[in-house]
């Protein structure tokens, strides 16, 4: 069970250092959210300049990442700012470093560990590489069902789509002044968090470094951003699908703050926000 999390803000958080990776010693984290029941966990992960596991290491769980700032290296491979990857369980690291520091926003299927056996079995789900700054935005909104964010000019960069159960994970860039006109639901769970500019909502106006958990069929919106913004998100449960409604009054840049999020996580859902980036 995860509870609905709508939202907090990831820079009033305190980062954490207790040894909870199987791998990533000397590593720093802020828990965004974790699934009780499965484990299943988003998490800011906060890696130090020089930091190296030389070791292969194998997990038996899903590994999702998206790097904010900073650079790392995987088997050769160096992602750096606004670049992906996702590695299926059984899927074999080496070579994990970096030299400059790094903030990764990263997911996990369940409780991880290294399970130290090589699987092949899910690298038909293996996604190794993507750079938002290499390969631009989409040209088109295939694999992404949002027609009124598609039909005001705004962006989408589909990561991925998973061939079995159809998870998707993409980047939205909002253009300026956007305003919508309907609120919506979705028969799927949707995770966001704001990598740039600012956005407003029915909780409220969400900056950089905000975030939120929303289980399926939760009515939301309008949404509209002054200043435009960049979005990560997720669809766990299948391929986004939007549901809209008729709104009963116009879209207002109001912040109306109510936020909606369990007990422990009150303290990380202030209006009043640090200016400090992470």
């Amino acid at each position: 069970m995860r509870p609905q999390i709508e939202f907090i803000n990831s820079k009033q958080m305190l980062w954490e250092d207790k040894p909870i990776f199987p791998i990533q010693d000397n590593l720093k984290y802020k828990t965004l959210s974790r699934d009780y029941n499965t484990h299943e966990t988003s998490l800011l992960i906060k890696y130090p300049p020089g930091w190296v596991l030389s070791n292969e290491i194998t997990l038996n769980v899903d590994e999702e990442f998206f790097v904010l700032e900073g650079a790392i290296t995987v088997n050769q491979q160096k992602y750096t700012e606004n670049c992906y990857g996702f590695f299926p369980a059984g899927y074999t690291r080496k070579g994990f470093s970096q030299s400059e520091g790094a903030i990764v926003l990263t997911f996990f299927s369940e409780k991880y560990k290294d399970i130290r056996i090589r699987d092949t079995s899910n690298l038909n789900n293996l996604v190794k590489y993507v750079s938002l700054y290499e390969e631009g935005w989409d040209t088109d909104y295939i694999g992404i069902d949002s027609p009124e964010i598609a039909s005001s000019g705004s962006r989408k960069k589909l990561l991925r789509t998973d061939p079995a159960n159809g998870d998707q994970s993409w980047l939205m860039g909002i253009i300026p002044s956007y305003q919508e006109s309907k609120v919506e639901s979705h028969p799927v769970v949707q995770e966001c968090y704001i990598i740039k500019g600012e956005i407003y909502g029915n909780c409220g106006l969400m900056i950089e470094g905000s975030y939120f958990w929303r289980p399926r069929d939760i009515l939301h919106g309008p949404y509209g951003s002054k200043t435009g913004c960049t979005i990560f998100s997720r669809a766990i449960g299948g391929k986004l699908i939007v549901d809209y409604y008729d709104l009963t009054e116009p879209f207002q840049f109001v912040d109306n703050f109510k936020p909606q999020i369990p007990l422990e996580y009150s303290n990380f859902s202030k209006k009043n926000l640090p200016s400090k980036r992470y």
